[in-house]
């Protein structure tokens, strides 16, 4: 399976993993983070993880809605450029588009 991230996207890193690539990324660190650490360990780290999550809930929800937007933009070029031009496929100077 080959995971394509991006760091220099920032938030946007992994936004085009599709949710099945997504767990199976989850899956791997959550078993390293048990294989290098110790129970009590692992444990806090999952507690650190629970308390930053319930702080940076403003910021989840700001990210989400500028990715949905992103998304949604996307689509509707990808609509227009589906349409049917006036002129010809071949020529270069298609401008017009029914709209």
């Amino acid at each position: 399976m080959t995971f394509h991230i991006d760091p220099d996207e920032g938030t946007e890193a992994a936004a085009e993993l599709p949710d099945e690539q997504f767990q199976v990324l989850l899956r791997i660190v959550v078993w390293e983070l048990a294989m290098r650490t110790s129970p009590e360990d692992f444990d806090s780290h999952l507690g650190e993880l629970a308390r930053i999550r319930a702080t940076i809930e403003d910021d989840i929800a700001s990210s989400r809605e500028a990715r949905d937007q992103k998304r949604f933009v996307a689509s509707v070029l990808n609509d227009i450029e589906s349409l049917p031009s006036t002129r010809p496929v071949s020529s270069d100077l298609t401008t017009g588009l029914y709209l």
